[in-house]
């Protein structure tokens, strides 16, 4: 069988490729939902689908599928974690860190979400403005994210106005991964801004184990991800499922980076949204006026009740997927089943050592699956027939950080769509529309995340809104 195919530059490129013409190149290919592509510039030959039935049959328990290196070594600066291992060792990282994930976690999430909040209304001034410009919103989602991570993951207290400096380790992740230490060495600039990055954040995290464990493991004061994570794991001493503590370092990290940068993406894609659609910006306000009123705090117990806000954020991931993209090869020959729009199945061989680049961007934006996709509505979450959400990947191995990241997600997008109606911040003359248009051509940065540049909103206090 002959799959037709598309050439792009690199990896990265591909992922902007597909965000930009996927529907053109899709569309073109007979299968509709697997094309091939060769990297002139660099990269694989690899397969790419965005059937999320294809998706299902390399992410399920009985798979063909597995990571290969170079996959394994792009979030593995500091060595194996639980992403950057396959099923042999998998299990062991996943039985460490999943006592810290726990109901007690969420509602601690929930809890500094609030504080949070108050905070950086209070320290950049806004508290009390009918109406304020927030300059850049990802800058903005992106410090939020991390205060969240170092309270709850690592029970270290940072306050909004203090000076954060995780970009250059944050952004540069691939870079340190993928290239060799001897590179660190030379006399360059850039490269050894990086080893000096490194070098301190690892020293920063064993010194963060050391003070966990002089404190004592059984504290009832330490609840975060960081010191159960510890205690799990030094139970296991003795055992085959023992980290080292390397391991342990590297699976902090990638807590560290993914629960960082990729739910901060996403919270920032869905307040852009939301200011380009007032009309479900409403619901999600009456939903919320609803449950807690104009005044008071929301509780966790409520999540559930937050049903359209979830929704909201869901479709902000469907339409901006934090994680664009997710790549296996085959480690025997084995066969693809792929649906077509005309109701039958395509059934691809594929060989052995061939990668499969899952387009979780063309997942989303497929009609077969998620109809009207360019239309940004969140209710199709409220219907339990909608396909699933693939961005926190699926299967076994499901992003142990999911509730992490929606509970967070959740609770952020409450208390602004609670206090404030979100305008975007229009050039004389230009429509709201327009002003989508743009914000969408402007460009997307690839990185250890996907999502818009920054840009600017209005926020306006809904006690200043005159009826």
């Amino acid at each position: 069988m002959y799959v037709h195919g598309f050439p792009c530059a690199s990896e990265r490129a591909n992922i902007l490729t597909l965000w930009r013409f996927g529907g053109t190149v899709y569309a073109k290919n007979p299968h509709a939902e697997i094309v091939s592509e060769l990297g002139y510039l660099g990269g694989y030959p690899m397969l790419v689908s965005r059937s999320p039935e294809v998706a299902k049959q390399i992410l399920g328990v009985k798979t063909d599928f597995e990571k290969d290196k170079m996959v394994l070594n792009s979030v593995s600066p500091f060595g194996p974690n639980v992403f950057a291992t396959n099923i042999q060792d998998w299990p062991r990282h996943r039985k460490v860190l999943q006592p810290g994930f726990t109901t007690r976690l969420y509602q601690a999430v929930w809890k500094e979400t609030i504080n949070t909040y108050y905070d950086f209304m209070a320290v950049e001034k806004w508290e009390k403005e009918p109406s304020f410009i927030m300059p850049d919103v990802p800058a903005i989602t992106s410090k939020f994210a991390l205060l969240l991570i170092a309270k709850c993951g690592f029970g270290t207290n940072l306050a909004w106005n203090e000076e954060i400096g995780v970009k250059i380790t944050s952004t540069s992740v691939f870079i340190l991964a993928m290239l060799p230490r001897w590179l660190f060495d030379l006399p360059l600039k850039p490269l050894r801004r990086l080893r000096t990055a490194r070098r301190s954040l690892e020293v920063i995290l064993r010194r963060l184990m050391d003070i966990r464990r002089a404190e004592g493991l059984d504290n009832d004061m330490n609840h975060d991800v960081f010191s159960l994570l510890l205690k799990a794991n030094d139970a296991e001493k003795g055992s085959k499922d023992h980290l080292t503590d390397q391991e342990v370092v590297s699976n902090v990290f990638l807590l560290l980076l993914a629960g960082h940068e990729t739910t901060s993406r996403s919270v920032a894609s869905t307040l852009g949204l939301l200011a380009c659609h007032p009309e479900e910006q409403e619901k999600a306000y009456q939903e919320i006026e609803s449950v807690v009123g104009q005044n008071q705090d929301p509780d966790f117990e409520d999540f559930d009740r937050f049903a359209f806000v979830q929704g909201c954020f869901f479709e902000g991931l469907r339409m901006f997927p934090s994680s664009p993209a997710l790549f296996r090869m085959a480690m025997r020959d084995t066969v693809l089943s792929v649906p077509k729009y005309d109701g039958n199945t395509e059934h691809v061989a594929v060989k052995a050592g061939q990668f499969v680049w899952v387009d979780w961007i063309g997942i989303g934006y497929n009609a077969r699956v998620y109809p009207s996709p360019y239309n940004f509505i969140p209710a199709r979450w409220l219907d339990p027939n909608t396909e699933t959400l693939f961005n926190f990947s699926y299967g076994p191995r499901v992003c142990i950080g999911k509730k992490f990241a929606i509970t967070e997600a959740v609770g952020v997008l409450t208390l602004i769509l609670r206090d404030y109606r979100i305008e975007p911040v229009l050039k004389e003359g230009q429509t709201s529309r327009e002003w989508e248009e743009e914000w969408l051509e402007r460009g997307q940065e690839a990185g250890v995340g996907f999502g818009p540049k920054g840009y600017s909103v209005q926020f306006i206090r809904r006690s200043a809104i005159q009826i």
